[in-house]
């Protein structure tokens, strides 16, 4: 698309993300933007800078036993556990071992955790992260599966959050409506531009876009 436009970490620039503002779609709502996170989720180099941001709220005083992962956040998830197991005396993990998995999703849409590795996940402490969040709701649901193995939720982070919290935990995201204060979530029977006769610019899903 041809308005794009770059959005850097306000606590380390090497960490960027692109935004297009338009109407877009995905399976259950429109957006007033796309935020393309490929990199983030692809690049080495990009997620271990990202990495870096996402620990420090976590390093001095978060246990964390698990990594919980989704949309495909799992090369970011690696070098976040990378950071949290860092030599240094303020290094609370430092020495430890940290598991990265992610949920499975069943017929229902319920997440669960395969029997092998439910052994790894089962009354730890866990910190989930996700790619983007417009209303929180995927969270919702995989921290009700959290809660069922027991889990103890040593925090949230995200690439991109429309919402300050979840389930009253803070969530800590490296790009939120500070940075893109426009950003507008809809669902499609609600939907503002639909109503003022916009035409859908693209579609899109956690591996990207489609022009329309």
């Amino acid at each position: 698309m041809e308005n794009f436009y770059t959005v850097a970490s306000k606590n380390n620039p090497k960490v960027s993300v692109q935004v297009a503002s338009g109407h877009f779609a995905t399976s259950s709502a429109h957006r007033s933007h796309y935020i393309d996170i490929f990199d983030l989720k692809s690049s080495s180099s990009m997620a271990r800078e990202a990495a870096r941001v996402m620990a420090v709220p976590y390093l001095a005083n978060t246990i964390i036993d698990v990594v919980v992962y989704m949309d495909g956040t799992e090369i970011l998830a690696a070098y976040l556990a990378n950071e949290l197991l860092q030599t240094g005396l303020g290094v609370i993990n430092r020495g430890g071992e940290i598991y990265i998995i992610t949920p499975m999703i069943r017929a229902d849409g319920r997440f669960i955790f395969h029997q092998s590795v439910q052994e790894k996940i089962l009354n730890k402490n866990v910190l989930l992260i996700v790619a983007s969040m417009s209303t929180g709701a995927t969270a919702n649901s995989v921290l009700k599966c959290l809660d069922y193995y027991g889990c103890k939720l040593a925090g949230i982070s995200a690439i991109f959050s429309a919402v300050p919290s979840v389930n009253g935990q803070v969530i800590n995201a490296l790009f939120s409506t500070d940075e893109i204060p426009e950003y507008r979530y809809y669902i499609p029977s609600e939907c503002i531009m639909c109503k003022e006769g916009r035409k859908l610019d693209a579609v899109f899903n956690s591996e990207g876009y489609t022009k329309l």
